[in-house]
């Protein structure tokens, strides 16, 4: 499947690797608040569905044309 946008899908992927990242740190650093951790899976949850959206919309413009 080829993206319109796909400077906008890989944007997206590299965020969600950065969020994913971070998560990865705050575990190995210790030191983190639960509030903070939680915060960070909600942004990267949030990440995640921006990007689905994003590629449901590309699959329906290149089905109809």
């Amino acid at each position: 499947m080829a993206f319109r946008n796909k400077e906008l899908v890989d944007k997206g992927f590299v965020n969600i690797k950065s969020g994913v990242k971070t998560l990865d740190l705050m575990v190995s650093r210790g030191g983190s608040d639960v509030g903070a951790f939680r915060k960070q899976i909600k942004a990267v949850y949030d990440k995640i569905e921006e990007l689905e959206s994003l590629v449901e919309r590309e699959a329906g413009v290149l089905r109809n044309g």
